[in-house]
């Protein structure tokens, strides 16, 4: 999670230039008389911001009616104007907000290569002068984990955005797993699958019988999930044929480009032999989280008999919570290859930009610097309706209502992921969690993290920031391969073909410039280690 620093001497001297300019506005920038720098409140005269993000529907779009936000905004005299869009169509959004260059005084949750970008162009102001500042709880947070603020620090020596950053250890395990009804199990009376000829031994048999007694065999649906999603995907199996389900690996300081390996060609043919047997659900292809989630939840008895997620018992109906058991470690493939990821931490460098339209930068500094403060932080992301806070200074969880989903509940009161927070290991422990029950695993529990240790690879790239010169080229490349190789895999697991295919497959991918693409994630590395070793 540190920053890349190699810039050609054309772009590095349009950098500089920009640097200084940024720099000088922002010392010459005129703080407003009723304005204070500490206390409360922030301002004298109410000011509204405008705020653009996108939002959780389990949330809702009302922000100012939450728990959180109650608390944040009391006492300060900021109010907030918050223009949301549900989460499916902020990707769309943003891009057209940006696009207009009508912007509101703070945009929520974008890529860091637009912030990168919008940075050097002057859209974001600069916002290292006003953490050290404004921002105590924020500037402490960044002391205590470097690695935050070097994920946020773009090339020029700039930070035009500030993060969503989770520094819990647990976070290191992989987010897509896989979960199996074990009453299912019993009834054809089959262990827990190891191998993944077991696993499709298992399903086979989830096909051919009645599990779920309505004397109709052929309405169950043996394993579901969302087509290329990070959490919803078939990704876990990757890992069954020693590579992992994303655009770019790194294996011994090589970066690999995975769709183009041997060993993703492997995980294909597996998936294809699924999908030919019956095995896959068809909508898998069309089917977004929302649908995927529904279709697990839906009826009284359980309908699905695998399927891909975080934690089973957020999104299942409450009648077969726990028919779903603990998720899987890594299946051993043909191989004997048992792989998951050890993931970056939770992070999401561009959550919080402050645009050039904004006529109160210090006051919205301070403003957001609450979400910072440790015991907000904590809100933020656990809900402030299931944490109480116990005399010793400890957290007991509260458990959701009946009439609310584990997820619902955890949801109610916080953006959760759609805002900024700094949360730490420390603040994590400062919980009562509940333990996992015997033979029972749920990746919100630590002892999840510590089975999966043995199976991790450090092959994750790295959170990085590219240079603005390095994001054009990537946007040059990205799209088009994207696009084909997506196709083709959707086709090779449904149709087939991938053995007859192969070879035309990976000359396309080189006329459409792989090589190149593939460089530019390598040089990003290799600086990225460079420095890291000057630390």
């Amino acid at each position: 999670m540190k920053r890349a620093t190699t810039i050609s001497a054309v772009s590095g001297a349009v950098v500089i230039l920009m640097a200084g300019c940024s720099s000088e506005k922002q010392a010459t920038a005129k703080t407003p008389a009723d304005f204070h720098e500490t206390g409360l409140p922030i301002v004298d005269n109410p000011i509204t911001l405008t705020i653009a993000g996108n939002f959780d529907d389990r949330t809702g779009a009302k922000w100012n009616e939450l728990e959180t936000f109650k608390k944040i905004n009391e006492g300060t005299n900021v109010q907030i104007n918050w223009n949301l869009t549900p989460g499916t169509d902020w990707k769309t959004k943003r891009n057209l907000i940006i696009a207009s260059d009508d912007l509101p005084d703070v945009l929520l949750d974008l890529t860091t290569s637009q912030v990168v970008t919008g940075g050097a162009d002057g859209m974001f102001i600069p916002l290292e002068d006003m953490i050290e500042k404004y921002a105590p709880n924020l500037k402490n947070f960044l002391t205590k984990y470097p690695e935050v603020r070097q994920a946020i620090t773009a090339p020029d020596g700039h930070i035009y955005s500030l993060p969503l950053a989770n520094m819990s250890e647990y976070k290191h395990a992989d987010g897509n797993t896989l979960w199996i009804n074990k009453e299912w199990l019993k009834k054809i009376g089959m262990e827990m699958p190891k191998t993944t000829e077991e696993l499709l031994k298992v399903l086979k048999a989830f096909k051919e019988k009645d599990m779920d007694g309505d004397g109709n065999p052929n309405n169950e649906i043996p394993l579901t999930g969302v087509y290329g999603d990070s959490q919803y995907g078939f990704g876990n199996l990757f890992g069954s044929f020693n590579t992992l389900d994303r655009q770019f690996i790194v294996k011994d300081d090589k970066v690999q480009f995975v769709r183009g390996t041997e060993e993703f060609k492997n995980a294909i043919k597996y998936l294809h032999s699924l999908y030919e047997l019956g095995l896959i659900d068809p909508d898998s292809f069309t089917q977004n989280s929302t649908q995927h989630i529904a279709k697990i939840s839906a009826g009284k008895k359980a309908s699905v008999g695998a399927f891909f997620a975080w934690s089973a018992d957020q999104i299942t109906n409450a009648s077969f919570r726990w028919d779903y058991g603990s998720p899987m470690v890594p299946l051993v493939g043909p191989t004997g290859a048992q792989v998951t990821a050890y993931n970056n931490l939770q992070m999401t460098p561009g959550m919080f930009t402050i645009t050039k339209v904004n006529k109160h930068p210090e006051a919205t500094m301070r403003w957001v610097d609450r979400a910072y403060e440790p015991e907000m932080s904590l809100m933020l992301r656990e809900g402030p309706n299931r944490l109480k806070k116990l005399d010793n200074g400890t957290y007991d969880i509260i458990e959701n209502p009946s009439n609310f989903t584990a997820g619902e509940w955890k949801v109610k009161e916080t953006p959760y992921n759609s805002f900024v927070y700094g949360f730490s290991e420390e603040m994590r422990k400062k919980q009562n969690l509940p333990k996992a029950e015997p033979g029972q695993l749920d990746p919100d529990f630590d002892e999840w993290y510590e089975a999966l240790k043995p199976y991790m690879k450090h092959w994750i790239f790295p959170n990085i920031m590219f240079t603005d010169e390095q994001y054009k080229q990537i946007e040059r490349y990205q799209t088009d391969i994207k696009k084909y190789t997506d196709k083709t895999e959707a086709q090779w697991i449904a149709k087939g073909g991938i053995d007859e295919e192969w070879d035309n497959y990976l000359k396309t991918l080189d006329k459409m410039g792989l090589k190149d693409f593939i460089k530019v994630y390598q040089d990003g590395y290799d600086t990225n280690k460079k420095n890291l070793a000057k630390k």
